[in-house]
């Protein structure tokens, strides 16, 4: 039908989507009702039957924008138009991440404003507009000239490119200087091509005066792509590291760090994984999950813990049902898990790390950071972790040369295990948040970029030089960092020596001890200020071979990614290669020589005591400034905390309030309900009192049996039926079956088996002995509820006292039977119940002669009786009866009358013998039948 009506207002063909079909180009596709509509890769349809129980429109815009994000890319285009709902805002979000455009109708024109100002707010749309200007600009857009991707080799200078991160970072104090050149470089030639600007500078002009555009250009370089469980086998093998690692843990605090956070998926998966195997001992951890990001928007997106259906779509209905609430047109994550989230607003790159971490998860966030800025990262992420934490990186991202720090636990799933290295000691950052400075300033100019390639031949050469120097003259090195750890070594040095025990970096454990004196004093000149040091020669045995040997140590200043740096050159000279040292005096001066040299021994020995007291104090002084450091590191991360925890106290704060003036519905609601409750109260003990009432004229009762526990619960009728006191006594069914008569207990348990057997008995007549000896006549009647499995579960049912009932029909049947027998000699007999208003009894000499059957008369009353007899002598038989009524019994009454038989047409003259024949007992002793005997 949809089809049809496009199709008469349509340019361009109108069909149907159909599964599997490709697509056309210049095609209009309406997608069938009861069916999601998708796109792949390969540019064909997908279609997908809807889920029956669905809480949102269908189908979903959000999956067909996110299925067109992952197969066109940079080339999608997301439209959202007039619709209620949030329905397409997500998939909006979903292209945007992949470098696509946004466009959403002007609210002002939509008939439905939901779906376009929930798209836009969410800050992913590029242009809004109305809907008769979309088709032009989606024209301008295409038709726009494709310029050579932005670098710095073609179309971007570095000035302007630099100008641009610097408006950014004034505006938002985020500095993106270490971000991927060419992604950033991406989102701004997208920006220039929604505002169709072609030249850099007039970009840079645009955003210097417009500060929306500011706003617009950080939110595209926030955008990012994020699912719950996504990459789903890579949760798998988190959960199964998880499951070791919290088995081996010691206490039952659990912390994780979620940098990067987007809009929450990842967190809440996280929070989902613990509860899942946690189970029900959750309870007794102390669970703390931070989720942070430099987004805002999406933290408080995060906070609120709402999502559209489409969001949940790839989840199982398992976790779906368990782990989220339909609210409304979306699903909201339950509050036990909410409770274990903590979102805040936090800069990575600056800010200071959560510590004493279980977990951190950064996915998908390393690989917008360059090389240098991922070597400051990892560190921070060794530090903030506890010996054997997880680390949990994206499938793009790896721990580089951090190969000490990290190892691999699973490949597949891309995670790694924090090993221990002693102790910590909190990482150099090159820039923090109280020291920005202006980095356009420090950059080189195109003017020296150009001076650096004219110098490229001079540099090779000076490179040849520095290489043969190396090779001949100085071929051993090493490199320590600040900790004096050996980083790097170059050649095959003799003065390393691998020391016994444990292995360590430290130079001080692997230099020939000869030179460990020598290199101390040089460290320390190093130290005091000077650049270069150099260590005097000292005689020792290399390979069995009289060498000398010195150690020049060089100061390098800080570098990115490694922090400050000392290299050490070893000179290894042979004997012979040394100048001659002239001695005068000769043999004169061999005395004074051996004194001097016992003196430096003696010197030697007390600077080596010296200096060994010096080291223990050095190492003591470091240790404590390494705890101070540490202390004052742990300090800014619980002020970070406490920041964090401030935020979600006011988020707290705000859902009290509202939960205090929806309790305060609540109460009120409370109160009618507490009034209505009195209300039926009242009325059902007035139910009662008639139930009771009810039970106690009718001589009744009523019982519920539960047949698995054996338990049974009377009314108060059955006590009074059987005389019993409720104080006194318990009811059960063995007790039941034992006040039965004991002549028809058989028949009694027959009964009850065949109702639990289901063979649909309904109601059995017995006798029973109540508390008073007596034996007494009970109807009882049961109906019997089943479970799945086809067992009896409840047995309910009514009892009643039927003795005066038994015994009036005993008499009647007795009196009958009288009857029976008179009327064999007698001939037409009837009976005339004046209770029922009818005849109740006609012999078969009766029925011989008038053609009526006692089944004729059942529904008859008097005055149906009465149209029988001829209407002159109505009145006369009436008088009749009235007399027999109030007669006594044994007296005779006669009367002729013509009645009209069933068959014939005619009336019959009849003369009637009549008596009373029963009154009912009680005190007034009503007349209850009468006995008649016709003649004709």
């Amino acid at each position: 039908m949809m089809v049809d009506l496009l199709e008469k207002d349509s340019n361009i063909p109108v069909v149907a989507a159909r599964n599997g079909e490709p697509l056309k180009p210049d095609t209009l596709y309406v997608c069938p009702p009861s069916y999601n509509i998708e796109i792949s890769k390969h540019d064909t349809i997908v279609l997908s039957l809807m889920s029956e129980n669905r809480h949102i429109p269908r189908p979903s815009v959000d999956m067909l924008f996110e299925s067109l994000a992952m197969a066109k890319g940079e080339a999608a285009i997301g439209i959202v138009l007039s619709g209620t709902g949030t329905d397409g805002s997500r998939g909006i979000r979903a292209i945007k991440g992949e470098g696509g455009f946004g466009v959403a109708q002007d609210p002002n024109t939509a008939k439905y404003d939901g779906m376009p100002n929930s798209a836009i707010n969410s800050g992913n749309v590029d242009l809004i507009l109305p809907p008769e200007e979309i088709g032009p600009e989606l024209q301008n857009i295409s038709s726009f000239p494709r310029q050579v991707p932005l670098g710095f080799e073609t179309n971007l200078s570095r000035e302007s490119y630099f100008e641009i991160l610097r408006i950014l970072k004034r505006r938002f104090k985020i500095d993106f200087t270490l971000y991927k050149e060419t992604t950033i470089m991406r989102r701004i030639e997208r920006r220039m091509t929604a505002l169709k600007l072609i030249k850099v500078k007039e970009y840079v002009t645009y955003l210097s005066d417009k500060e929306t555009e500011a706003e617009l250009l950080f939110n595209d370089m926030l955008i990012g792509v994020t699912a719950f469980f996504r990459d789903a086998r890579a949760f798998n093998y988190l959960q199964d590291e998880l499951k070791h690692y919290l088995k081996s843990k010691e206490n039952k605090v659990i912390r994780v760090w979620t940098p990067g956070c987007s809009t929450g998926e990842e967190p809440y998966s996280i929070a989902i994984i613990l509860s899942e195997i946690l189970g029900q001992t959750i309870e007794e951890y102390k669970i703390q999950i931070f989720a942070t990001d430099i987004d805002k928007r999406a933290v408080e997106f995060a906070r609120n813990g709402v999502y559209p259906e489409s969001a949940l779509q790839n989840l199982p209905d398992k976790i779906k049902r368990k782990y989220f609430t339909v609210d409304g047109e979306h699903f909201q994550v339950i509050k036990p898990v909410k409770s274990m989230v903590i979102f805040s607003v936090h800069d990575l790159t600056v800010d200071p790390p959560f510590l004493r971490l279980d977990l951190l998860s950064c996915r998908n966030l390393l690989i917008y950071f360059n090389l240098e800025l991922q070597r400051q990262i990892l560190p921070v992420f060794h530090y903030a972790l506890n010996p054997r934490g997880l680390l949990f990186l994206g499938q793009s991202e790896s721990i580089g040369v951090f190969q000490e720090t990290f190892r691999s636990l699973s490949k597949s799933g891309k995670i790694f295990e924090a090993n221990f290295l002693g102790k910590k000691v909190p990482p150099e950052r090159n820039k923090s948040r109280r020291s920005l400075v202006d980095f356009v300033q420090d950059m080189p100019t195109e003017k020296a970029q150009r001076s650096s390639a004219a110098k490229k031949s001079v540099d090779t050469l000076g490179d040849l030089i520095t290489r043969k120097t190396r090779e001949l003259m100085l071929p051993y090195a090493i490199l320590v960092n600040d900790n004096l750890d050996i980083v790097y070594s170059q050649g095959k040095n003799p003065l390393l020596v691998r020391p016994e025990g444990l292995p360590t970096n430290n130079i001080y454990q692997n230099i020939h001890p000869s030179l460990a004196i020598d290199l101390r004093s040089s460290l320390h000149l190093l130290d005091s200020g000077q650049s270069i040091a150099h260590s005097p020669f000292q005689k020792m045995v290399i390979k069995e071979e009289t060498s000398w040997a010195r150690l020049i140590l060089i100061d390098i200043e800080h570098q990115a990614g490694m922090g400050h740096l000392i290299l050490i050159f070893c000179q290894i000279e042979n004997v012979l290669d040394l100048p001659i040292t002239q001695v005068e005096g000769g043999e004169s001066n061999q005395a004074l020589f051996k004194e001097q040299e016992r003196q430096l021994l003696k010197t030697k020995e007390q600077l080596q005591t010296v200096i060994e007291e010096l080291e223990t104090s050095n190492e003591e002084m470091q240790s404590m400034n390494e705890e101070l450091q540490s202390s004052n590191e742990e300090l800014q991360s619980s002020n970070e905390e406490l920041e964090t925890t401030n935020e979600e106290l006011q988020s707290t704060n705000e859902e009290l309030q509202t939960a205090y003036s929806e309790l305060r519905v609540a109460y009120e609601d409370k109160d009618r309900q507490q009034m209505e409750l009195e209300r039926l109260a009242n009325e059902l003990e007035k139910t009662n009192t008639l139930l009771m009432d009810a039970e106690t004229l009718g001589k009744t009762g009523s019982f519920r049996w539960n047949v698995p526990v054996n338990t049974m619960e009377w009314s108060q009728g059955v006590y009074r039926l059987l005389g019993l006191e409720i104080e006194n006594y318990q009811p059960t069914y063995e007790a039941l079956v034992g006040l039965v008569y004991s002549d028809d207990r058989k028949i009694f348990e027959d009964f009850i088996d065949n109702v639990l057997s289901r063979k649909h008995a309904e109601s059995i007549t017995f006798r029973a002995w109540n508390s008073e000896k007596q034996n007494i006549w009970l109807k009882l009647e049961v109906a019997v509820s089943f479970n799945s499995l086809k067992q009896a579960q409840y047995v309910m049912g009514t009892v009643t006292d039927i003795t005066q009932l038994t015994g009036t029909q005993n008499e009647l049947q007795h009196h009958k039977g009288m009857v029976e027998a008179l009327s064999s000699t007698l001939g037409s007999i009837y009976i005339f119940d004046f209770d029922l208003g009818h005849i109740s009894y006609v012999n078969q000499h009766y029925s011989a002669t008038f053609g009526y059957t006692q089944g004729d008369f059942k529904e008859h009353n008097l005055e149906d009786f009465m149209k029988l007899i001829h209407s002159d002598d109505r009145t006369k038989v009436q008088e009749h009866f009235a007399k027999v009524k109030n007669s006594n019994l044994g007296e005779v009454f006669n009367i002729n009358f013509r009645f009209k038989p069933k068959n014939g047409e005619g009336y019959l003259e009849i003369q009637s013998k009549d008596t009373l024949l029963k009154r009912n007992e009680g005190e007034t002793q009503q007349p209850h039948a009468m006995l008649c005997v016709l003649s004709e």
